[in-house]
Formats: structure tokens, sequence, C-alpha cells
């Protein structure tokens, strides 16, 4: 599967956080670090990790007592996926609706705009 195809959703983007932080963590290790924060149930950690492995985000390896789990995509693939298929599916693909809509939001800083505005220089310099 292409690292390009894998799609998260939201609660599997929390369990790819703490896999992107500290890697490679037994299921337990997962439990302890996001049922508090997330309210989430050992049994429901355990149905969405099954599921980044089906979708081939996440891989193991036998650790003694547990299994060790590792992402098999980075954070940055993961989030070009996201951010493609978003604007795609919100602004038909147009990059300048995206940016207008942030602009005319009133959000950005000045900070965000100098960001904004070396990005797209750098990208014009090809």
């Amino acid at each position: 599967m292409s690292h390009k195809q894998i799609s998260l959703s939201a609660g599997e983007w929390q369990i790819m956080e703490r896999l992107w932080e500290k890697q490679p963590m037994t299921l337990m290790e997962l439990v302890r670090a996001l049922a508090p924060e997330t309210g989430w149930s050992k049994s429901t950690i355990v149905t969405m990790v099954t599921r980044l492995e089906a979708k081939g985000a996440v891989t193991y390896a036998e650790g003694g007592r547990a299994r060790l789990y590792s992402p098999t995509i980075t954070r940055e693939a993961a989030a070009l996926r996201e951010t493609e298929s978003l604007l795609k599916r919100v602004y038909r693909g147009s990059v300048g609706m995206l940016v207008s809509t942030l602009a005319q939001g009133g959000d950005l800083t000045e900070d965000d705009i100098a960001e904004l505005t070396a990005i797209l220089e750098k990208a014009k310099e090809g």
C-alpha cells in the first residue's frame, strides 16, 4: 500500500502522534499515554491500533511479552496526504482558495504572513 493512500481518522491521528513522539510502544504504553486524555478504554485503543495496522500505518515486532508498535509512515507523509485530501474535498484543488479563506478569517498573524511569504518565495525559486 502506498503511503499516499493511507487516510487517518482524528482518533488514529492521536495514536500516531504518540508513536511519532516515541517508538516503539507497547499497547499498554499507548493505553497509559492516551486513556487519561481521551477517556478511551483499552479495547478501543486496541481496535484503533488494529485498524492502523490493517491500513499499513503501523507495524509491530515481537518484543518479549508484548508487541512493540512503530509507525510505518512519517508524520510529514501523513500530513501531506491529509492536506491534499482537504484541498480536493473542500477547495476543489485550489491552493489560492485555501489561502484566501485563511486570510479572510483574520486569524493570520504577521509571523504567519511572513512565513507564508517565505514559503512562496522558496517555491518560486524551484
